[in-house]
């Protein structure tokens, strides 16, 4: 049975897979589907095979294979990461038994972006398992994914945050797949989030949580101070967006100085292509040691705005600033 991913939830009472295509983030969310349902179902027993370790397969099987009371009930993951599909895997593959045999489950993930129209490898695996393929997916498919991942949002908010992700992040699910994480981390357990209303995040100055960003990018501290304390006066329930971006530029710049290759870590980070010469220009004369700082500091302020340290939440966000201002400042 075939599947593209877009309409896989459920492995359902399968225990032998084949996942195919080059999007990594879909597959490794498939592959975590998949374990969860088969750990279930009683296979707790995993062992991974590269393609370099190919030679293994036969034999990990046929120890497992038969149903006896005293054999593990065993998931064996096989990973082909680049080049054709190769001839010792669909030898493997031919011998129905490994399908029907009660202590095996199987995972093949593969690299191939299409499965053969014919072949006895195949075609047992049509009739006993179930292909998923995880190919690039379209503009519409990738809007979808990303609405199922952001479905920690209440649905007033979900329109705000997915619009901006998806516009920053065309294409690059890693770069969704970051901020999304980011994301949850500071909205989950925000008490009345529900509640907030999406025109308090277009604040009273007519500043957005996006427009936040730019301000910080281009060392508008003062404004970005100026804007910060209008919200502390008149907008206090709404402090996780502003925490949520801060942590996003922090983030973003600390793994570009880490990397070095500060620009495709910016990419990786899911930053705008726009906005990449900012964020560079922005740590010219920054290292990572002090945004290593900034970092912990902003996860503290997350913590403090979540009710799990004391101290003002509004106070400690303009010292991450003023500390932002000190570590970027040109006259380092």
């Amino acid at each position: 049975m075939k599947v593209n991913f877009i309409n896989f939830s459920d492995p359902k009472d399968h225990k032998c897979f084949l996942i195919t295509g080059g999007e990594l983030i879909l597959k490794q969310e498939v592959v975590e589907i998949i374990l969860v349902k088969l750990k279930s179902a009683g296979f707790n027993e995993k062992v991974s095979i590269s393609q370099d370790e190919l030679e293994r397969m036969q034999e990990i099987a046929s120890r497992n294979m038969g149903g006896s009371l005293f054999q593990e009930n065993l998931i064996l993951h096989i990973k082909h990461t680049s080049g054709k599909f190769p001839e010792k895997i669909k030898l493997f593959l031919e011998d129905a038994e490994i399908f029907n045999s009660p202590n095996i489950a199987l995972i093949v993930e593969s690299s191939i972006e299409k499965t053969p129209a014919s072949g006895t490898w195949i075609k047992n695996f049509d009739a006993n398992g179930l292909i998923i393929n995880c190919s690039k997916l379209k503009i519409m498919e990738e809007k979808i994914w990303l609405k199922r991942q952001l479905n920690f949002l209440p649905k007033d908010l979900l329109p705000i945050f997915g619009s901006s992700i998806f516009q920053n992040n065309e294409a690059n699910l890693l770069g969704q797949k970051n901020e999304v994480s980011l994301l949850k981390l500071l909205f989950l357990n925000q008490d009345k989030m529900s509640e907030a209303k999406t025109d308090h995040i277009i604040f009273g100055s007519g500043i957005s949580a996006f427009e936040l960003e730019d301000l910080l990018l281009n060392r508008d501290f003062k404004k970005a101070l100026k804007t910060i304390n209008f919200m502390k006066e008149h907008d206090r329930q709404n402090s996780a967006p502003i925490i949520w971006i801060i942590a996003k530029v922090i983030n973003s710049c600390l793994e570009s100085l880490k990397s070095s290759n500060k620009k495709s870590a910016l990419i990786n980070s899911g930053v705008w292509s726009s906005k990449i010469n900012l964020y560079l220009n922005l740590i010219k004369q920054a290292t990572a040691k002090e945004f290593l700082s900034l970092n912990e500091e902003i996860l503290k302020v997350d913590l403090i705005n979540k009710g799990l340290m004391k101290a003002e939440t509004w106070e400690q966000i303009e010292r991450v600033i003023l500390k932002l201002q000190d570590a970027t400042s040109l006259q380092n």
